[in-house]
C-alpha cells in the first residue's frame, strides 16, 4: 500500500470510529525539500498520526497545530521556513519553505463529494486529480468547500469558483493525467475583480507495472527489487520449472507462449517491459508484442549486436516499427553503474526505469543545486 493510500485509510477508519481529525497536505515547496507537493499526514483527535510531510522533523509540530484545527473546525495554511542547519533532512543545499494546508475532518458529516470520489479512485487504482480552492489572495485560507475532481476517463464532479475556473482546472488536470509521472502543484489565479485564489491540484496515478519476459536466475532479483519498490510485477515464461511461486513469490506468474500474449497480457502507458529470456526466439516474440504496445519503456537485455540480429529477424518476418516505438527501446538495458552480477544488474535496470518514469537522465547528483524538478507556478487571468 502506498503512503497516501494508508493516510486516507486512516482517515476513513477514524471517521468510522467516531473520531475527529485533520488532514495536512504539502501544497507548495520553494527550494529543496525532503517531500514534495501532495505528501500527506492524517492526525486524529488523540494526536495519533499516519504519513510523513517532512523527513521526520515537522511531524510533531504539525500534529500539535492540527489539534487547534480540529478544535476550531477551521482550515489553516501553515508555512514552515526551512533552515538546513536547524532542520536536517529537509534543506538540501539551500533554505526553502514548505506550505501546508491543514483541514478539519469531521466524523459526523459527509465528506465533500469530489473528495470522496477522488479517494475511491485512489483505492481502485485509478488516476484522478482533485482541485481545491485552498485560499484567497496571499495568506487567507479557505474552507476546502470548493472542490472539483477529474478522472482519467474524463468524469468530472464538483465545482470551484466559477465556470471559467472549472474549465481551466479541467484542462490543467487532463494535461497532468497525460504525463507519466505528474506532480501535484499549486497556482495563484488572478480573477477579474483583481483578487486571486490559490488552487491546488492533487494528482494521483497508479503505480507503474513491471512486465518481465523471462524467468531465469537473473530475473529473480529484478522481480524481487521491483516488488520491494511496491511495483506490481508480472513474470512471463512458459517453463513451469522456472516460473514458480518459490522463485517469484511476490509476482504474478504467467506460463504462456507468445500466441497468448495479446489475450492475457495487459500493457498500458504506465507499463514498463523488461525482456530477458536469454532465448533469441522468445526475445524476438516479446519485442514483436511490446514495441507496438503503449508501454512507456521496453528494455532488452544483452549487447547491441544481439539486438541488431533480433531486429533483422523481425524485419524479415514482416514486422516494422515506427520511430516513436523504437525510441522506447532501451538496449543495452539499465544505467551504466558497472553492474557485475545479477543483483547489481537488477539495481541498474530498476534505476533506469525510475529515471525514465520521472524524466531524469540518471546521472550523478554530485554538485547539483536541486535534486527535484521544480513545478512552474504562475498567475493566470480569467
Amino acid at each position: 500500500m502506498r503512503e497516501n493510500e494508508a493516510v486516507l485509510l486512516a482517515l476513513q477508519e477514524a471517521r468510522k470510529a467516531g473520531k475527529k481529525g485533520a488532514l495536512a497536505t504539502v501544497v507548495k515547496v520553494k527550494g529543496s525539500a525532503y517531500r514534495r507537493e501532495g505528501a500527506k499526514m492524517f492526525i486524529d483527535e488523540t494526536g495519533h498520526y499516519v504519513g510523513l510531510i517532512s523527513g521526520g522533523c515537522l511531524e510533531s509540530d504539525v500534529a500539535e497545530v492540527a489539534q487547534a484545527v480540529i478544535c476550531d473546525n477551521k482550515a489553516m495554511l501553515k508555512r514552515y521556513e526551512l533552515d538546513e542547519d536547524l532542520v536536517w533532512g529537509l534543506g538540501l543545499g539551500c533554505p526553502g519553505t514548505v506550505d501546508l494546508f491543514i483541514e478539519p475532518i469531521a466524523a459526523d458529516k459527509e465528506l465533500h463529494p469530489a473528495f470522496s470520489k477522488w479517494t475511491q479512485d485512489i483505492q481502485n487504482g485509478k488516476a484522478a486529480v482533485l482541485c481545491t480552492v485552498i485560499g484567497r489572495n496571499e495568506n487567507t485560507c479557505d474552507s476546502a468547500s470548493k472542490r472539483l475532481v477529474i478522472t482519467e476517463q474524463g468524469q468530472v464532479a464538483g465545482s470551484l469558483e466559477n465556470a471559467g475556473i472549472n474549465r481551466y482546472a479541467e484542462k490543467w488536470a487532463k494535461e497532468l493525467l497525460q504525463q507519466q509521472n505528474p506532480r501535484s502543484s499549486c497556482q495563484s489565479i488572478l480573477l477579474e475583480d483583481g483578487t486571486s485564489i490559490n488552487l491546488f491540484l492533487d494528482v494521483v496515478v497508479p503505480l507503474p507495472s513491471i512486465l518481465i519476459f523471462g524467468a531465469g536466475n537473473d530475473a529473480i532479483p529484478v522481480a524481487r527489487l521491483s516488488a520491494t519498490l511496491g511495483l506490481p510485477t508480472t513474470v512471463v515464461d512458459p517453463r513451469p520449472g522456472y516460473n514458480t511461486s518459490e522463485r517469484f513469490p511476490q509476482a504474478t506468474r504467467l506460463l504462456i507462449d507468445s500466441e497468448k500474449y495479446a489475450q492475457q497480457l495487459s500493457v498500458g502507458k504506465r507499463s514498463y517491459v523488461v525482456i530477458m529470456n536469454h532465448h533469441m526466439e522468445r526475445d524476438q516474440e516479446a519485442l514483436r508484442f511490446a514495441l507496438p504496445s503503449q508501454a512507456a519503456y521496453v528494455g532488452l537485455l544483452g549487447p547491441r549486436s544481439r539486438r541488431e540480429r533480433i531486429m533483422e529477424a523481425l524485419e524479415k518476418t514482416g514486422s516494422s516499427f515506427t520511430v516513436r516505438q523504437l525510441a522506447r527501446l532501451c538496449n543495452p538495458i539499465g544505467l551504466d553503474i558497472g553492474a557485475d552480477n545479477a543483483e547489481e544488474i537488477a539495481v541498474s535496470i530498476l534505476a533506469e526505469i525510475i529515471a525514465k518514469r520521472t524524466g531524469h537522465e540518471g546521472g550523478l547528483l554530485r554538485d547539483k543545486a536541486q535534486i527535484h524538478q521544480t513545478d512552474s507556478h504562475c498567475r493566470l487571468a480569467l
